[in-house]
């Protein structure tokens, strides 16, 4: 890492502060909108827009999805040039750079709606509703389909809303309530202001027979009254829904800083949600249930009021500042309510996720900015950008991370903020250079993945650290990589190495005798590996996590932690093995033989399945030739040779597990193997017709291992720690062998050219 404190920064910081605009002519200061909804759609508009010019120039354009039907500026009638569908000129001569003036237009709106459905202004039987931002629009903004405006991102202004609802219908729109009044024919007139500058996509109107509840939430900097409209679950089921809010909004401005928009407000929707100012439109589905992705969408919308309403990206090129930030926001939340182990589970399901599917679903591998038109609201931009947000929290330290977020809401607020300002920002506010960090997590596709090793004398250690760029050649500058060496009594000592380069190696001094380390235990940096820990203490204690299954029962405390990475497996593969699998696994920790754990690793050959995991092995597992057989290989650390073990196969040829029984520490992979070299497919040790007796086995006894094949086998024999207490090459079939053996659970390894099986031995 390298500290910076650059005036150039500092300057260019306050600039864009001060003018949020980017090369534009035009700076809209005010919006006055009259929406006559009460006849649905087709509907009557009336909009005064107060702005002024940055610049001379002869005439402007404002973007609006309708017809004008009458324009004045400066109170002078001016005719209507339609310059497209979606946009109208009208001139400007004669005025000042600098002046403000005012552009009056008188309008009707057919209720535009894009092609793909979404974003737009929606007319549905129960509701009428808009939707800011369309997925398929180009640009994506659409406060042009229900008022003209200067349609971007960067365009902030304030607002009043004057509208008059449908009979029996009432109104809820972005900005605090002025004043309402029911008509006589039934109908409403409501009136509603947003003193806050915002973009013309934040703005929001709605009407419908709101059910409404009217709530607050005390926070850590005042009480922000709250606002829910429906229409189908009952109060109770609402206020149990959004209930969550209590804890989430103090968690978010102990993190993030104020709440800057005075009203909390959510309506349902028939489409989907969308972060409106004050005004959040949710999918009607999340109003009447608990269940997580429910709360997540109520959070993630919600974290929109700091990453996007409050400090908005400047284009959609750099749309993970806003949406990656906000998902990033709901795992904040799922801490604030359940509390860190919760959310650091809902973090490692979500990065899981990205690895696996972000790439697919998107068709490739992009970098966070700039992002196409295509992929604006793509996976890349929502998932990936959340890892990095998490990364970076990480990598600063969550005191310097959310100190140097604050004083970036403040300085920014209300403004707009690109890539590498926020860059330059976050390095300025934390001393730590971020260059590198952003040259590879934001400007570069693909990800990395760490692994680390040690030995130890003592202790004194020695730590190695590698790394492997996944889908990407290039190699990350800068790192950051917390390891946790663990003693024998369960003590714990967490050490960050900076590392360049492919790999490195430091000199440490523990405050006691390692026995193992995990690599990233907390969860702290988005590489590409998930890490889960299962403690054993008792009978049938198992994990699900990191696409796999451990199981295990001890009758001692006993720790088995499994780091699943997401790149290729390291070493040399034995000669009949075709192609490894993308991944593989690190088993670490505290456990014996006796301690009977057991693992199933995951496979899926296909995408075209209804399995949560779908295209966990695209590329890997996809040929059914006859030769071609799966199996589980096994090292136990970077000085040993790779070899298949034995297994078992459960589930179907599409998808199911291979179940490994008497683990030991060290890594394990996916492999086809070539069954016409190794004489070994998907099947269990017994089909070979393999048997090693007695056992148990007495003290002096021999014991005899019969293979029922003529070629010599290598007899490996591991205590409870793992380590080789016994080797006998050059075994012949039915030989009695005499190993010197204390009481105890032992793992015995049979292995030649054609098996590899391994099974327990008990020495009594």
């Amino acid at each position: 890492m390298k500290k910076t404190f650059s005036i150039v920064i500092l300057l260019l910081l306050c600039v864009f502060g001060a003018q949020g605009q980017v090369q534009d002519s035009v700076n809209v200061q005010d919006y006055d909108i009259t929406l006559d909804l009460s006849d649905g759609a087709p509907f009557h508009g009336e909009t005064v827009v107060t702005l002024q010019l940055l610049r001379p120039c002869s005439s402007i354009s404002l973007d609006f999805i309708g017809t004008v039907d009458s324009l004045r500026v400066n109170g002078s009638t001016q005719a209507v040039t339609q310059s497209s569908s979606q946009t109208f000129s009208l001139s400007t001569a004669g005025i000042a750079a600098g002046q403000p003036f005012t552009v009056h237009v008188w309008y009707t709106c057919t209720g535009y709606v894009e092609s793909g459905g979404w974003g737009g202004m929606h007319f549905d039987q129960d509701m009428s509703y808009n939707l800011g931002v369309g997925f398929d629009a180009n640009p994506h903004v659409m406060g042009r389909a229900f008022f003209p405006c200067r349609d971007n991102f960067t365009d902030k202004a304030t607002y009043t809303f004057r509208v008059k609802t449908r009979a029996g219908w009432t109104a809820e729109c972005g900005g605090m309530l002025q004043s309402r009044v029911l008509n006589a024919d039934n109908t409403e007139n409501t009136v509603w202001r947003i003193e806050q500058p915002t973009p013309t996509y934040l703005v929001s109107v709605s009407q419908a027979a709101w059910k409404r509840i009217y709530d607050s939430i005390e926070s850590v900097y005042g009480t922000y009254p709250v606002t829910y409209g429906y229409l189908y679950p009952d109060s109770t089921t609402v206020r149990r829904v959004f209930a969550e809010l209590d804890s989430v909004v103090p968690m978010y401005e102990r993190c993030f800083g104020p709440y800057r928009w005075g009203r909390i407000g959510y309506i349902a929707t028939n489409r989907g949600s969308m972060e409106h100012v004050n005004n959040i439109g949710l999918a009607y589905q999340a109003m009447s249930t608990m269940a997580e992705s429910g709360q997540a969408t109520i959070a993630h919308e919600l974290g929109h009021a700091w990453f996007g309403n409050l400090v908005t990206c400047e284009t959609a090129k750099d749309m993970w500042i806003n949406e990656g930030g906000a998902s990033f926001a709901s795992e904040v939340a799922m801490e604030g309510v359940n509390g860190r182990t919760w959310s650091d589970d809902y973090y490692q399901r979500k990065l899981e996720s990205v690895l696996r599917t972000t790439h697919i679903t998107d068709g490739g591998y992009y970098a966070l900015t700039p992002i196409s038109h295509a992929l604006t609201y793509g996976s890349t931009v929502y998932e990936k950008g959340w890892m990095v947000w998490h990364s970076l929290r990480g990598y600063l330290g969550e005191e310097v991370f959310y100190n140097a977020l604050q004083r970036l809401m403040n300085s920014c607020a209300f403004g707009n903020i690109d890539s590498y300002r926020l860059r330059d920002s976050l390095s300025l506010y934390t001393g730590v250079d971020l260059t590198d960090f952003f040259d590879f997590h934001v400007f570069s596709p693909g990800f990395v993945d760490y692994r680390a090793s040690y030995s130890a004398n003592g202790q004194e250690v020695t730590l190695n650290l590698r790394q492997q760029g996944v889908a990407t050649n290039a190699r990350a500058r800068g790192n950051r990589v917390p390891v946790t060496f663990f003693s024998a009594d369960g003590g714990s000592h967490k050490v960050w190495t900076a590392f360049d380069g492919e790999d490195t190696t430091v000199t440490l001094t523990l405050p006691f005798d390692p026995v193992y380390c995990v690599l990233d235990y907390d969860q702290e940096i988005s590489d590409a590996a998930t890490v889960s820990t299962l403690s054993l203490e008792g009978d049938n204690l198992s994990l699900t996590a990191n696409v796999c299954h451990v199981k295990g029962r001890s009758t001692r405390p006993a720790t088995v932690n499994v780091e699943h990475h997401w790149g290729k497996p390291y070493g040399t593969m034995p000669a009949n093995v075709i192609r490894t699998a993308n991944r593989y696994w690190v088993l670490r920790g505290q456990w014996g033989l006796e301690d009977e754990v057991k693992m199933n690793f995951r496979f899926v050959r296909t995408g075209s399945n209804t399995s949560k995991y779908a295209n966990l092995d695209r590329g890997f597992y996809a040929r059914t030739a006859s030769r071609d057989s799966l199996a589980l290989l096994y090292r136990g650390g970077e000085a040993d040779e790779w070899h298949v073990v034995s297994w078992t196969k459960s589930g179907s040829a599409n998808e199911g597990f291979l179940d490994g029984e008497n683990l030991l520490p060290g890594e394990y992979t996916l492999a086809i193997v070539d069954s016409t070299l190794s004489g070994i497919g998907e099947v269990e040790g017994s089909k070979w017709g393999i048997e090693m007796f007695p056992n148990p086995l007495r003290r002096g006894e021999p014991l005899t291992v019969k293979t029922g094949s003529t070629a010599p086998y290598t007899v490996s024999i591991f205590d409870e720690e793992g380590r080789q207490v016994w080797l006998k090459n050059g075994c012949t079939d039915g030989q009695k062998l005499s190993p010197a053996l204390g009481k105890g659970t032992y793992l015995v390894r049979i292995e030649n050219n054609f098996i590899s099986l391994q099974s327990k031995l008990i020495q009594l």
